[in-house]
């Protein structure tokens, strides 16, 4: 049985309602932690049924961004658009509907330490269907199956390995079959054949069910290989978006210092801070 033949039996047809791709617009967006400005008035549009990625140096607001598009944290200013519906106008209850089309996988995986594998896969599908009780067994463990890891549905999350952990977590975040799907750093800890299965199965994902991706990483090689299109940001800007091939042969000093991973160059190396010895000074005053 191929992935495409699983993920067309667990469809939404049997377990949720049935989705188009949806388009996610980020118009004028700013955010900031206390005085530091994470974001300047950033715009993108991230295409429908497409897989993205957003890239840049550590500390640029990757994640933020996937938190500001999940409505986990607010804009100072600019609106994003999911399906043309602004995520931060929403009541409390409507911020839950939209997020029930939304899939998330969390860097740490975020699973559940009381509950086995196939428990944690499960959870989704018992809160928010009304399916019975064998149906979302089946429907978990044709997940887990997806994933490689239907084996391990009895083993509990501190038995599993960080990668294998974060393929459970990738099991759970499509237990409903999202049409939004969020990747935080999904290449982290997975050997060369996981990764391999992994980025099938997120092109698989997006292929059979019309899923809009957005993928943070730091890993080159795999988010070029695996997007549609690619945007990097850095210093609160978006410098580059485009076709992944466009952005791989951009001309941008900016945008060939972090693809090429040159120390020196438009991109400064250290955080923000007073001079070295302006510190010092104030340490010996003390």
């Amino acid at each position: 049985m191929t992935l495409r033949v699983e993920i067309s039996m667990i469809s939404p047809a049997q377990a949720v309602e049935s989705h188009v791709s949806i388009e996610i617009q980020i118009e004028n967006l700013h955010f900031a932690r206390g005085n530091r400005a994470i974001f300047r008035g950033i715009d993108m549009t991230l295409q429908a049924g497409k897989v993205s990625g957003i890239m840049g140096p550590s500390g640029t607001g990757k994640t933020t961004l996937l938190r500001l598009i999940s409505g986990q944290l607010s804009p100072s200013q600019g609106r994003v658009l999911v399906d043309g519906v602004d995520v931060h106008q929403q009541s409390k209850s409507g911020l839950m509907e939209l997020r029930k089309q939304m899939g998330m996988l969390f860097q740490s995986g975020a699973l559940f330490t009381d509950m086995s594998v196939l428990e944690n896969v499960m959870f989704p599908l018992q809160v928010h269907t009304d399916l019975s009780a064998s149906m979302i067994r089946s429907v978990a463990l044709l997940k887990l199956e997806a994933v490689g890891l239907r084996g391990a549905a009895d083993l509990r999350p501190d038995e599993l390995s960080g990668g294998m952990a974060r393929r459970v977590a990738l099991a759970r975040s499509v237990a409903l079959d999202p049409a939004i799907m969020l990747y935080d750093e999904p290449f982290v800890g997975q050997d060369p054949i996981s990764m391999g299965a992994l980025l099938r199965l997120i092109q698989e994902l997006n292929s059979a069910l019309g899923i809009t991706s957005v993928i943070v990483s730091h890993d080159l090689n795999e988010t070029f290989r695996v997007c549609d299109e690619v945007f990097i940001l850095s210093q609160g800007q978006v410098i580059a978006g485009g076709p992944s091939e466009q952005v791989q042969n951009s001309d941008d000093e900016r945008v060939k210092q972090f693809i090429h991973g040159l120390p020196d160059g438009p991109v400064p190396f250290h955080f923000p801070a007073p001079s070295l010895e302006q510190d010092l000074q104030a340490v010996s005053r003390d």
